[in-house]
């Protein structure tokens, strides 16, 4: 007799590996990164080497075989401590008075599950079921009201993620390319996780139609799809963000021009918001590329540390001359306007002070401008 489990777990496994690994390796740097590749980790791979252990222990040592079971449940609940660290980094991204500690406090659902899961003895029952003559199975029969209790953690869990990915979907609206993976990103999660969900927690009320808990089906498609998706959004490095553009000039109408054109002649723009959460994501500059027609106000350095804007890839360009990735830094780290915030004329005169002064050390540039009234500054050449 061949255990059909043990056949779906090994092939899952080898998927689960890779997914992990090309997923935090495409971007080492990258936080949201890492923990979507922990999430996938913990329910693709750690989840399922222990699921395998359950059914290969099962007949030879049925205590040992509960306890990886109970390995597997753990694996899967300990997924929420990466999705939470992502929630809380998502809502900091939008308002910077949630505080950090709540950080420390996304190990309680799972510490709560755990004590349960391990303290209770009965809390799992093992069962083979027969398929045929040929294939039989493992069957996982957990108490009702750990049932309760966990399913309603994760749906929490995996319904939290689904909102904020769709609020990333929606602040991305001026970006069909990547809007569009987010949505997908979006329906792939719901159905891989809450398909999991359901197999784990809620066909064992079904055996009597149902003699098979398809969750390593649905971890297999979700692992696949998830990788892909996120191999063609995430940056494979660490890029240079800035919001603020020296180029962009605005009205009092609310009227926007763009000023870093060929010809030198400004051309008017629709103005897109990103919000900061794309640029903790770090994603893809190829994707964020819209046309000329828009401007997100924000810039990034290329490979040679070069300034481009990210709608159009175009150079940033003042006085003739392309702006530097320490240009830039410099100019952002100054502190005369209110809120820290230079418009887009403050950041325009300190880079083509700096160009025009390249004697000067930084230090000096900084001393220079600090000590400037903002009378005195905007009247500089």
């Amino acid at each position: 007799m061949q255990n059909i489990n043990v056949i779906i777990d090994a092939l899952a496994i080898p998927f689960g590996s890779i997914a992990t690994i090309v997923i935090i390796s495409k971007n080492k740097r990258n936080v949201v990164n890492i923990l979507m590749g922990l999430t996938v980790f913990f329910g693709s791979v750690a989840s399922i080497i222990f699921a395998l252990l359950k059914e290969l222990y099962f007949f030879h040592n049925l205590s040992l075989a509960i306890f990886f079971a109970k390995m597997t449940y753990f694996c899967i609940y300990f997924m929420t401590i990466p999705v939470f660290h992502f929630s809380i980094f998502f809502w900091r991204s939008q308002n910077k008075n949630i505080p950090r500690f709540l950080h420390f406090l996304v190990f309680l659902p799972i510490l709560s599950l755990s004590l349960w899961l391990f303290l209770q003895q009965d809390i799992i029952h093992l069962s083979d079921i027969y398929l045929g003559d040929k294939f039989y199975i493992v069957f996982n029969y957990v108490s009702i009201p750990f049932t309760i209790y966990s399913s309603v953690i994760m749906l929490f869990t995996v319904v939290l993620l689904i909102v904020e990915l769709q609020l990333i979907a929606q602040r991305t609206k001026d970006f069909p390319s990547l809007k569009r993976r987010m949505h997908i990103l979006a329906a792939v999660f719901a159905l891989g996780f809450l398909g999991s969900l359901v197999s784990i927690f809620f066909v064992q009320f079904l055996t009597s139609k149902v003699k098979y808990q398809p969750a390593v089906i649905f971890v297999i498609a979700s692992t696949i799809s998830i990788s892909l998706i996120l191999l063609k959004t995430i940056s494979r490095e660490h890029r240079k963000l800035w919001h603020g553009c020296p180029k962009l000039l605005r009205e009092k109408d609310g009227t926007t021009y763009c000023l870093n054109t060929p010809d030198g002649v400004p051309k008017q723009v629709k103005l897109l918001d990103l919000g900061n959460i794309i640029e903790k994501i770090q994603i893809e500059v190829d994707i964020l590329k819209t046309g000329e027609e828009n401007c997100a106000n924000v810039l990034f350095s290329d490979d040679e540390n070069n300034v481009r804007c990210l709608t159009t890839h175009e150079y940033i360009m003042v006085l003739d001359e392309i702006v530097q990735q320490k240009e830039m830094e410099l100019a952002q780290e100054m502190d005369i306007m209110e809120n820290n915030k230079l418009c887009s004329e403050c950041l325009h005169k300190i880079i083509a002070y700096r160009k025009t002064h390249k004697d000067k050390s930084d230090a000096e540039i900084r001393t220079f401008f600090l000590g400037v009234r903002a009378e005195e500054f905007f009247g500089l050449v």
